[in-house]
């Protein structure tokens, strides 16, 4: 994450996010936890121990009031102290598209995974209509948040997500459409039987887990 953000771009709740946590989870690897609210939320829910990583400075020393542990630094360059299969769950919400190399990321945070574990991952979608848009019209202007905001490293489709977590020894269990569209363009999805689904999303939530056993569903959100 950036320096340049303003104060209340770190301290985000994410509910979603929270909603996608088995209720058997102990331990929660939160990778770009800001300044730990998601995280404190998720100790008070009941999970036994949340550990968090974050590169701001400023962030980091308020998420050390709320979480267990908390890693100040780059998630690229750091080898952390925990054995194989530590935790139940990691998180990375909005941070995979920060990162020069996501993809050597998820891979490497694997063996921290029990074998039933898993992963939760909010990531933009560049497919996204609005950004289409924008670029039929040859405009590509990064923003303070949303896709293109000015932070992102690299952009994701749905594909690409998929890709990314399939080669990473993942099966996605559960995938989640966050849609935000005009109410003409909503209602043309819903009559289409979310035949639009991708394209009005402007980000997606995956949970994908190490069990091989398990099917994976989709659910549309606005």
């Amino acid at each position: 994450m950036l320096s340049h953000k303003k104060p209340d771009y770190y301290r985000g709740l994410r509910e979603d996010i929270a909603s996608l946590v088995s209720g058997s989870t102990e331990r929660v690897l939160d990778v770009g936890c800001a300044a730990g609210v998601t995280g404190e939320m998720l100790k008070k829910k009941g999970i036994r121990e949340v550990v968090g990583i974050e590169i701001e400075e400023s962030s980091y020393k308020e998420a050390l009031r709320r979480l267990d542990k908390v890693f100040l630094g780059d998630v690229q360059k750091m080898t952390l102290p925990f054995d194989d299969g530590y935790f139940d769950c990691i998180i990375y919400a909005d941070v995979l598209e920060h990162l020069p190399d996501p993809w050597s990321v998820v891979r490497g945070h694997k063996r921290l995974l029990k074998d039933t574990g898993y992963v939760i991952a909010s990531i933009p979608n560049v497919r996204h209509y609005r950004v289409v848009k924008k670029l039929l019209s040859g405009k590509w202007e990064y923003e303070e948040r949303g896709v293109l905001d000015a932070g992102h490293l690299r952009f994701f489709t749905l594909e690409s997500i998929k890709k990314m977590f399939h080669d990473s020894g993942y099966r996605i269990e559960t995938l989640v459409y966050k849609i935000s569209a005009s109410k003409i363009r909503k209602f043309l999805n819903n009559i289409s039987g979310g035949r639009l689904n991708e394209e009005l999303s402007e980000q997606f939530l995956i949970k994908a887990t190490k069990d091989k056993g398990i099917s994976w569903s989709e659910d549309a959100t606005s």
